[in-house]
């Protein structure tokens, strides 16, 4: 895969993948690229700024191996739960309402500006503590740390979280910040740890969710005959929004593993010290897993997909992330059955990110 000029070897195949997510730091490892990939180490390769602290600077748990990936992971688990979730489902389906209400009598509407946007960061907001006039600024640190544009990103997005920090500290409330903030014994995170965790959430619990909700009401638009088995009842919302994460992921590639010693992986022999690149998108079109893997079958049995990751990896904000979408798509084919797509949105372009996959808008009629 070309990344910035530089060749470098991507996981693509769903079985591949799911061997090196399910590794636990003894042949592939995360973080440090700066020690951990040889090209990079030895000189023999540069890399731009923005790519660099990508790789090098994010000090959250993704970047962790084995134990202290463990330790670092385990507050997260304790206090961002089923039951944190399911409490957040009144504000998803007030925002839903409020987002769709606006939409209301409107000839022509960017469902991805006035709904998946502001709904997918507003539930964030609620969910970290954060004040309701912050969320722009929440949301535009994710866009602009993907598109890797923005140098500048990094250190606007730890003076955000480091003054969130110290509001929640002197004033902590029933969010998940404030729970790790005060969290105590083997839950307590150094302030490196909960910064880099906290960065981590912004950029994974906002962007994600907000691509896979616009790629959804567009794939579901642009297949009317899938769309309307779910809506007669044939196949459940939940099901569907399953498919639409395997096919659809907003999750191109992410970066990357580095191999501790030489190894062979889909019958290629990769050296030690090798980077990786991580390519979800790819994986969930394997025709080796996913028979007719590129079509779009709403009533697909998708168990295994690996939109979320998988192993000790595997994303802590799955349930909120299925949540939005099963909300945002039931109430908004019940209370506009008459959407279509404008026609130019049939070939909108995509966001400019090789990490994310998703269109830059989603233009529909709300009246048909």
């Amino acid at each position: 895969m070309d990344l910035e000029g530089l060749s470098v070897l991507a996981v693509t195949r769903d079985r591949e993948l799911r061997t090196v997510l399910a590794d636990r730091g003894e042949t592939y490892v995360r973080g440090r690229a700066d020690e951990n990939w040889r090209a990079l180490r030895d000189g023999e390769v540069e890399v731009s700024d923005s790519l660099l602290t990508l790789l090098t600077g994010v000090q959250s748990l993704l970047a962790k191996n084995g134990a202290d990936h463990s330790r670092s992971r385990r507050p997260l688990q304790t206090h961002f739960t089923r039951r944190r979730v399911e409490a957040l489902r009144p504000r998803v389906e007030e925002l839903t309402d409020e987002l769709l209400s606006a939409l209301e009598g409107r000839d022509r509407v960017d469902v991805k500006a006035e709904v998946t946007w502001p709904l997918t960061v507003g539930v964030l907001v609620g969910l970290l503590g954060v004040d309701d006039e912050d969320a722009p600024l929440l949301g535009g640190i994710a866009r602009r740390l993907f598109e890797l544009s923005d140098g500048d990103v990094y250190a606007d997005a730890y003076a955000f979280i480091a003054r969130l920090i110290a509001r929640k500290r002197a004033a902590p409330g029933d969010d998940l910040t404030s729970a790790l903030v005060t969290a105590h014994g083997e839950d307590r995170l150094s302030d490196e740890e909960l910064s880099g965790n906290l960065f981590l959430l912004i950029i994974a619990g906002f962007e994600t969710t907000m691509g896979a909700a616009a790629n959804a009401v567009r794939a579901l638009l642009a297949h009317p005959d899938q769309l309307a088995r779910v809506t007669g009842g044939t196949v459940g919302w939940s099901q569907a929004v399953e498919e639409v994460l395997r096919r659809y992921t907003s999750v191109s590639v992410l970066p990357a593993v580095y191999t501790t010693r030489e190894t062979e992986l889909g019958g290629v022999t990769v050296p030690a010290g090798e980077m990786l690149l991580l390519a979800y998108a790819a994986a969930g079109l394997d025709q080796r897993t996913w028979d007719e893997a590129e079509a779009f079958d709403v009533g697909r049995e998708t168990r295994g997909h690996l939109a979320f990751g998988h192993g000790p990896h595997l994303c802590l904000g799955a349930p909120l992330a299925r949540l939005e979408l099963e909300v945002l798509l039931r109430r908004l084919f019940e209370r506009f059955p008459d959407l279509a797509l404008d026609e130019p949105s049939a070939a909108a372009a995509p966001v400019r990110s090789w990490m994310m996959h998703h269109p830059r808008h989603v233009w529909v009629r709300p009246r048909g």
